[in-house]
């Protein structure tokens, strides 16, 4: 069972960036000169109440999410609230990189998983893919932060099995959106990026393809 005090060593062994250059860089000229991914206009982070708990102990860093319109109060309706909670921080201007939340930590990735349930790589999340400057640009995604993510998974699964089965649906939904767009399924691993079937979800084959160029980054505001 989680605890509070389980996220002192779950956020120990993930702390590496996703790059090695600063991402927020590339989207925040874009965005009044905030990354998307920290303002929550765009993204609202979640923790898990076990989480919150934690967080509020060792920081001031966070708040409960408030509302300020009709979509932002029905987001946080949706929620069950025993199980999640939408969480604010103070701004990157503020950040404290020992104090992000597991949300904050993963942005923009997340667990990818076959049909039986192996845990093979990690997936873009594309909840704002025209936005996150890292969407499909996959040589700039470190091979440490693929192991600290797949490392710190492994051990949250450990301790929270649904969140296993959570993924695997995430997952098996994923594909069936990528198949519809005919777009492939690209999974970083620690041997680098895989083409994954769309279809049971085992990794084909190496994927080779260069990233999108740098000049093809503008997102539409």
């Amino acid at each position: 069972m989680l605890k509070p005090e389980d996220f002192k060593e779950l956020y120990r062994v993930f702390h590496s960036a996703p790059t090695a250059f600063d991402c927020g860089k590339k989207c925040a000229p874009f965005n009044d000169g905030e990354p998307f991914c920290c303002d929550t206009g765009w993204v609202v982070p979640i923790a898990f109440p076990e989480e919150w708990e934690y967080l509020q102990k060792q920081s001031c860093l966070w708040h409960e999410f408030r509302p300020r319109n009709s979509d932002e109060f029905d987001l946080v309706e949706e929620i069950d609230a025993d199980e999640s909670v939408f969480v604010e921080c103070r701004g990157p201007r503020y950040c404290e990189r020992e104090n992000r939340s597991i949300s904050c930590r993963t942005f923009p990735f997340e667990p990818y998983l076959d049909t039986k349930g192996n845990f093979l790589g990690i997936i873009y999340n594309r909840v704002i893919e025209d936005k996150c400057y890292l969407v499909d640009r996959h040589s700039v995604v470190t091979k440490e932060f693929v192991k600290m993510f797949m490392r710190f998974f492994e051990n949250f699964f450990v301790f929270l099995p649904s969140e296993r089965e959570l993924y695997m649906e995430q997952s098996r939904i994923y594909r069936n959106q990528m198949s519809r767009r005919k777009k492939p399924v690209v999974v970083l691993t620690l041997k680098g990026p895989f083409e994954a079937a769309y279809r049971g979800g085992k990794l084909l084959a190496q994927w080779t393809k260069p990233d999108p160029p740098e000049n093809s980054y503008c997102p539409d505001v």
